[in-house]
Order: structure tokens, then sequence, then C-alpha cells
């Protein structure tokens, strides 16, 4: 497969290899210049291959810490398979703090399948979709709210047509062991890296832990403890999955998002003024909040109704918001999700 993007990785390779993705950056003060992805497989023997994926937008930080932890502890003989990790899929955003990448303002997970001849996004994305989901029966995207929202820690999946990979994919969901584990329809449009994943049969999650542009103890826990009980389930590696229940923490509570409904926008600039914590019940029509404005103190604020009834799994992160800005994503419980045996 043509591709400007080399690499001494070699795919097939036994045991432990830590190198570069080498993606051309020419520009007026590196004529031959290079971005160096990190890359980082771990190989043993015959079993399933997982990629990890962190970074894939700049501000969100359990995943890249996570994995690059994950990357320095793991060894060969505590795998069974092949592990490929990618900590910082986006190193420019990464770098740079920010969710689209500085060097060509485009976002990743918006650029799948990529073009091997596009800009730097796009041929990073190309990379991986040509070269490295052919390799994989599992993904596991590692995500947070990054600066602009603020969500209640989930794993997700999306509806499928296909029930077999349903299955396999939401028996992976319930492995996680996220406070949470939603089952979400998508309203973003094309270029994720999830539709990727799908469009070849493929297992594929999306953790969305935290946000606000930090990192937290709790929130990088549960991306730890979650990303080994998915290697766990695919008995990539060995070991019992670690539940919410041993974590003294109530069972993971199975939820969707199946409508445009659950989502919810601002209609005027200003200061959203929350009513309600992350994880509280909201009723149907009931006030999810108000946005103030500051240059006008006798106008009235503008109400944000509740548009449906559930759990607030997701709130805006700053307090400013501007017009179409999302504050809050309502989520409905589907059942409750059993521990793994």
């Amino acid at each position: 497969m043509e591709t400007p993007v080399q690499t001494n990785i070699d795919y097939e390779k036994e045991g432990k290899q830590i190198s570069y993705l080498r993606v051309p950056h020419s520009r007026n003060n590196s004529a031959w210049g290079k971005v160096l992805l990190p890359i980082v497989m771990i190989k043993n023997g015959r079993g399933p291959t997982a990629l990890l994926v962190g970074g894939s937008h700049g501000g969100e930080y359990e995943g890249p810490v996570c994995l690059l932890k994950l990357a320095r502890e793991l060894e060969p003989e505590q795998v069974q398979g092949r592990i490929i990790i990618l900590p910082a899929l986006n190193l420019p955003a990464v770098t740079a703090g920010q969710r689209v990448s500085p060097l060509d303002g485009r976002d990743m997970n918006r650029s799948f399948p990529g073009r091997p001849n596009g800009t730097i996004t796009q041929i990073i994305a190309h990379y991986v979709n040509a070269i490295i989901l052919p390799l994989c029966d599992a993904v596991l995207d590692l995500h947070s709210g990054g600066y602009s929202l603020d969500l209640y820690p989930y794993i997700s999946m999306h509806y499928l047509d296909n029930a077999e990979q349903m299955a396999a994919t939401r028996a992976a969901l319930e492995a996680f062991q996220a406070p949470v584990g939603l089952i979400m329809e998508e309203f973003t449009g094309e270029g994720l890296l999830d539709y990727a994943v799908e469009q070849m049969g493929k297992v594929f999650l999306c953790a969305e832990i935290g946000g606000n542009g930090r990192l937290t103890p709790s929130t990088l826990k549960l991306a730890e403890i979650g990303t080994r009980n998915f290697l766990k389930h695919f008995n990539i590696m060995q070991g019992d999955i670690v539940t919410c229940k041993a974590r003294n923490l109530p069972p993971m509570r199975l939820m969707e998002t199946p409508d445009t409904e659950n989502y919810h926008y601002v209609l005027a600039d200003g200061i959203y003024e929350p009513f309600f914590e992350l994880g509280n019940t909201v009723l149907k029509d009931q006030p999810l909040g108000q946005v103030h404005f500051a240059h006008h103190p006798k106008q009235e604020p503008q109400i944000i109704n509740a548009l449906t009834s559930g759990i607030l799994i997701g709130t805006r992160g700053p307090g400013f918001v501007e017009v179409g800005d999302c504050v809050a994503l309502i989520a409905h419980d589907l059942k409750q999700a059993s521990e793994p045996s």
C-alpha cells in the first residue's frame, strides 16, 4: 500500500519494539522535516491483535498518559498475541493542547480514511486505516471531553447492523467496566476512526473519561483498569476482569443515546450556568441551565430545557458559550449491565 509514512517497526516480529512513524512535514525552516509519532508494538506468539489509541485530540490527557505507562510496563511474556500502541496519534495537537492539529487545522477523528497525498493529518489517518487496521481484531480509542466538555466517565459503542459484530462489541464494552456503558447513535458525520474500524467488521470501543482539559488520579485509574480489562477480555493479557464491584463502585450502568434530543445546544452567546451535576437525574422540560448576558444586566437569562428525561453524562466545561455549543448530554437507561464472571 503506497504511503509516504516510514517506520522501522516490523509488525510480524516477536518481542517489544519502540519506535516512530515518520510523517513528512516539509516547511520553511525544515525542508526535509518529519513529524515523529511514537508507536509501540508488543508481540508474543499467536493470538488476537489489539490497537490502543490515545491523543486523537489535544487536551485529552487520560489516553496518552495511560498508554505511555502501559507501553513502558508491558513485556512480551505478559502478552499472548499482539498489541499496537499509538499513545499520541495526533501528536501536533497533543503538544499544542488543542483539539485539532495546528499544522493543518484538521480534526484527526474526522479525517478517516485519510489520503496518502493529503495534509499531515490525512496522511496519518491513511496510514492507520490502510496499514494498521487490517492487522487488528479490536480497537480501543481513549478520549476525554477535552477543553470544552466535562463527561461522566463512560465507554461507548455504536448501534451496529451486524448482529454478531454488535454482540462481540457489547461484550467488550461490558468487560471495560466503566461507570457507564453507552450504546449510541452517532450524529457527527463521516471521518471517524470508529466508522473505519466498524466497516472492516472489527470491534471498536471509544472511552470518554473526564474533561475540562485536566487529568485527575481517578480518571487516569479508570482508563488504566479499563484498558487492561479490554486486553484481558480478548485473552491478550491474562488475569481476571477488575469489576466496578471490586473497586467498591456501583455496577456498570448500561445506557443509550439514540437520537438528537439527547444533545442540548445553546442559542445565544453568554455565560452558561448549569443547574445539575454530572450523574444527576433530569426530567423532560426541566430547566438544565441558563445563559447570562454580561453586557445586558436587564436582560433575562435564556433557559435551556431538557428535551428528554435521563441522566446527565455530559456538560459544558468553560463557562462562556457561543451559539451552537453543546452544554448537555442526557442518556437513558437501557438495562442493568451484569458483572463479568
